[in-house]
């Protein structure tokens, strides 16, 4: 039996944030008898704030404040929150109402939180007779979060303050069973397994809220100036499943494992709601079947891999259910569109690969090369409004990527006193839309951000990003209008700005030891991709970047471009608008173009120094081993991206669509130390 607790304390970047938690777990084993054992396992997470964060660009949040703060502001005019005799009721704001005061949002706009989660089995496992064991377990995973918003009198969007409770319930339990097999015949080897489970989810949301408070500061939901604003949702799915297993090998030189699963999921319609997948891989260590001699290939080994993977959806998507309404005895008409017919959406992916050592094991080799295509995904299409929905589910479309990854490690010194190992991991993906549903007009809108979407078309990438960019001539010349400004395009004419998805990722990491120390160090990035910022159109309308110095000395800027003349030739732009102007057309938050950066960068992700005190030294005292490292993450970063960090991505929601920054906050680098005892 083993038993730990542990208690963290978290504080954030931002005053009066972070938190706080607690995990306990026990994981017992007990050997019945010879053929007999059971086993425990119980996992308590306590995790509870008095404050998270608001993010992204709204009121509520740090980062709207700081883009639009005066910067030679001093923050202490803000720091008594409330104005002389309006305790509670009218906050300090000197310079702007659109903005609240950052004290408020940081020590009155509060988002609370505490999570109970208990993750635990029992389980037992069963020697039948020789080469067959039985396995038995019951796993669940449950918790409760209870969350409150606490929004205070004067503040954006709520003069008379706000208060929301929720409490969400969420569990999963899965029973399971597996019979295996194992033997040996000579020269070959045999495993096979069949098993099955049964998984259940239930989750319960309860939410209430009132806007308006009667008494300021006061957060209960009878405090609310009209009754609360009720909603509960109950979601209930249920899959069930059969599976099997063969793993046969021969001289541990030639492997091949086959699988197979059935799932029956209650998400789907019962014509549709058993769907089957399998898959198999296979290996050959080919320096041992050739019998490979000499240091320059000790081992060779190639894979190749087929699998497929099957997908339900979200409960309650075959039927017309009516949502609730705040009026009593009544119900809300769905506005999407439900769908009888749904199929599982299907996953199929292939992998090859080789792993090679090389020089005495000096040099070795990783190689992949990989291709996953997905078919009847399970996707929301827009509806016209005449149908009486505004949204269909569909199964449709189809989407395959295709990817290499290579790493390289080499020991590239040793000797008795120092070593230096090295590790190079690379990696890039193609992506490519083959088909989307039969009503969409070959282009499918998966999210958007600010003014920047992510639309996938008919043979491009799922990743692409479109919006507004400039009118441009036929030479790639800005085209700007008769007033010195850059032109508007025509109403609705977006265009391909970028991917979002870079063109390969990189790392690079070392290790090197000399004496009792030991020093690592992890270089990695990206080339390529883009990613719009909502925050550097913001920053630079109101001239807070260094970017925007061009043009204040005389007041007005000539923008570099074109005029479109009546007769239809151009001629370059030679008028002169006020500086405020020109930043604000040319940056304005519609044109995506002029606000869409590399999203290239190399970091230093981390760098760790370890010394192992010499075992002369802790003589006998009772310690085997003592270690004292010290480390930092995320401390240098080199980009071109103008706002914190391009490795960024904004939440739409509770989805995260990546190349997009909006409201972003910085990136803190960490530093700690570790030491480490045994006894």
């Amino acid at each position: 039996m083993r038993a730990s607790i542990g208690q963290t304390k978290n504080e954030w970047i931002m005053p009066n944030t972070g938190y706080e938690a607690i995990t306990a777990s026990i994981n017992s084993q007990y050997d019945i008898s010879d053929k007999i054992s059971l086993g425990a396992v119980v996992k308590y997470n306590n995790r509870w704030s008095d404050n998270l964060p608001s993010t992204g660009y709204n009121n509520g949040s740090i980062a709207y404040f700081m883009i639009f703060q005066n910067p030679n502001v001093d923050l202490d005019w803000y720091r008594n929150i409330w104005q002389e005799g309006q305790e509670n009721i009218q906050q300090i704001q000197p310079f702007s109402s659109y903005i609240d005061n950052p004290y408020l949002i940081a020590y009155e706009s509060l988002n609370t939180l505490d999570s109970h989660q208990i993750i635990g089995n029992i389980n037992a496992n069963i020697k039948l007779a020789p080469h067959f064991n039985l396995m038995l377990r019951t796993a669940i995973n449950t918790y409760n979060q209870e969350r409150e918003q606490k929004r205070p009198y004067s503040i954006n969007r709520y003069a008379e303050g706000y208060y929301q409770a929720q409490d969400v319930f969420k569990q999963e339990i899965n029973s399971d069973f597996l019979l295996s097999y194992e033997n040996q015949f000579n020269d070959f080897s045999l495993s096979a397994s069949v098993g099955g489970n049964n998984r259940t989810e239930k989750r319960r949301l309860n939410n209430a809220s009132v806007t308006g408070l009667v008494v300021p500061d006061v957060y209960k939901l009878s405090n609310g100036k009209n009754a609360p604003t009720l909603y509960t949702s109950d979601q209930n799915k249920e899959v069930n499943s059969l599976y099997g297993l063969i793993t046969w090998s021969y001289k541990d030189q030639i492997f091949l494992d086959v699988t197979g699963r059935n799932d029956w999921s209650s998400t789907l319609p019962k014509e549709n709601w058993s769907f089957f997948y399998p898959s198999a891989n296979t290996s050959l260590i080919l320096s041992d079947i050739f019998n490979f001699q000499g240091n320059t290939v000790s081992y060779l080994k190639y894979r190749f891999s087929y699998a497929q993977v099957g997908n339900d959806t979200d409960p309650y998507q075959t039927r017309k259910y009516y949502s609730q309404n705040s009026f009593p005895s009544s119900a809300t008409v769905p506005s999407t569109l439900y769908n009888r017919d749904f199929k599982p959406e299907i996953s199929t992916s292939y992998e090859t690969g080789i792993e090679a050592r090389l020089l005495n094991n000096r040099i070795n080799l990783d190689a992949t090369i990989y291709q996953i295509s997905t078919k009847n995904q399970i996707i929301a299409v827009p509806l016209n409004w005449n149908t009486g929905y505004s949204s269909a589910i569909l199964n449709a479309g189809e989407v395959r990527n295709r990817g290499i990854e290579l790493t390289l490690n080499g020991n590239l010194l040793e000797s008795s006193n120092f070593s230096w190992n090295t590790t190079l991991t690379w990696s890039k993906n193609w992506g490519k839309v083959f088909d989307l549903p039969d009503n969409i007009e070959n282009q499918y809108i998966i999210d958007q951000g600010g003014q920047a979407s992510l639309i996938a078309k008919v043979g491009e990438s799922p990743t692409a990003i479109y919006g507004y960019g400039f009118v441009r001539s036929p030479d790639g010349q800005i085209v700007y209008d008769t007033g010195g400004l850059p032109a508007y395009p025509e109403s609705g004419d977006i265009q391909y700005i970028g991917d979002a998805l870079p063109d390969w990722r990189g790392g690079l990491y070392n290790e090197l030891s000399f004496g009792n120390f030991d020093f690592n160090f992890t270089i990695d990035g990206q080339y390529g991709g883009i990613i719009y910022s909502q925050t550097h159109h913001k920053l630079t309308q109101q001239g807070k970047l260094t970017s925007t110095f061009m043009g204040r000395e005389g007041m007005t800027i000539v923008g570099d471009g074109v005029v479109l003349n009546e007769d239809g030739t151009y001629s370059p732009n030679t008028t002169e608008v006020a500086t405020q102007e020109w930043y604000n057309r040319y940056y304005r938050r519609a044109n995506v173009e002029s606000n869409s950066f590399d999203a290239s960068y190399l970091k230093l992700r981390e760098v760790s120094l370890r010394y192992n005190f010499p075992q002369k030294w802790l003589g006998n005292s009772g310690i085997q081993n003592l270690q004292l490292s010290a480390f930092g993450r995320n401390l240098i970063m080199v980009t071109d991206f103008p706002i914190y960090d391009p490795e960024t991505a904004a939440l739409n929601g509770n989805r995260i669509m990546p190349g997009v920054e909006i409201g972003q906050m910085p990136s803190p680098a960490t530093y700690g130390f570790n030491l480490k005892m045994n006894l």
